[in-house]
């Protein structure tokens, strides 16, 4: 078994079938899908039990423990030498295993690579582009932006056990994982985009301001070693501005225009390479997801954390 697929989801009925057909539409086969469920109350792991394939393995202990141990779990019970994990209302381009795995083959000193993404809103439509310039993995850059496209991430199976992740950190676990290991692990990027990051055009306040207060205590545990005090309480005060900004543009109406400016646009012949690969994929049979009743229109789910 060369690739682990780690799906964790939470009452993510309405978005599952894309996700999950968008892992049979991968150009590389030898993987195993891992689906663990967090406590779904809404017929989510109904869902993936119609999936009829020696590939998948559902697992559910009807507890809700939160995306960080989920993400744990994964790493513990993965099979392959690989780990790809992506969110439950995502959908990965069919090359996007198969990319990836090509460049950790032919670069062992890498440990984690992501993609860029494309951004889609709740109809699956192209929005723009995220992640296609070079990764700054300076310290300093890691703390303040964040560094890796987390649902895009994949590496090897031991790295995720050999470096958990941090429940403490929730809605910023992944910038408290890379914060902790930039300055022993080596990553990597490909800039085209693999993968389709579903980003619905409103925000929730709350959700982002609890993010940002938890990027600060990362910044504030790792911030005096890796760049120094000064640039520690730097990094902290553009967090506060931040939420004030946002806090601000929330009060205006602005959220759509705040998702939206993280994003370079689209061009004609970009959009519709979008819309070919989200129909091929949304096309592409599942044994047992046919016999799955049709569910309402997807909406992004709530979220830990998100794409830097």
């Amino acid at each position: 078994m060369s690739v682990t697929i780690g799906i964790p989801f939470l009452n993510a009925r309405r978005y599952l079938e894309d996700a999950v057909r968008s892992v049979f539409a991968q150009t590389h086969g030898d993987w195993e899908l891992l689906l663990i469920d967090d406590g779904s109350t809404d017929g989510s792991v109904a869902v993936v039990r119609h999936l009829d394939d020696p590939r998948v393995r559902v697992l559910s202990d009807g507890s809700n423990r939160g995306l960080c141990a989920r993400l744990n779990q994964i790493a513990s019970l993965a099979q392959g030498t690989y780990l790809a994990r992506m969110d439950a209302d995502d959908l990965m381009h069919p090359e996007r295993i198969e990319r990836q795995l090509k460049f950790l083959r032919a670069n062992p000193n890498v440990d984690l690579i992501d993609t860029a993404i494309f951004t889609v809103d709740d109809e699956l439509e192209p929005l723009g582009i995220r992640g296609d310039r070079p990764l700054d993995s300076r310290p300093g850059a890691v703390l303040r932006n964040g560094l890796l496209i987390h649902p895009t991430v994949m590496g090897r199976a031991e790295w995720f056990r050999n470096n958990p992740y941090d429940p403490v950190y929730v809605r910023a676990e992944d910038r408290e994982l890379w914060s902790r290991t930039c300055a022993t692990a080596n990553f990597a990027r490909l800039s085209e985009p693999l993968f389709f990051y579903r980003e619905g055009l409103t925000g929730n306040l709350r959700d982002y301001l609890r993010s940002e207060r938890t990027v600060r205590d990362i910044v504030r545990r790792y911030g005096p070693p890796l760049v120094g005090g000064r640039q520690t309480r730097v990094l902290v005060m553009r967090s506060r501005l931040k939420s004030i900004a946002y806090r601000i543009g929330t009060t205006l109406g602005l959220q759509g225009w705040l998702i939206r400016r993280r994003n370079r646009p689209l061009n004609a012949a970009q959009i519709r390479e979008g819309r070919r690969i989200l129909s091929a994929i949304r096309n592409t049979p599942v044994a047992g997801l046919d016999r799955v009743p049709p569910t309402p229109s997807a909406q992004r789910l709530p979220q830990q954390g998100g794409p830097a």
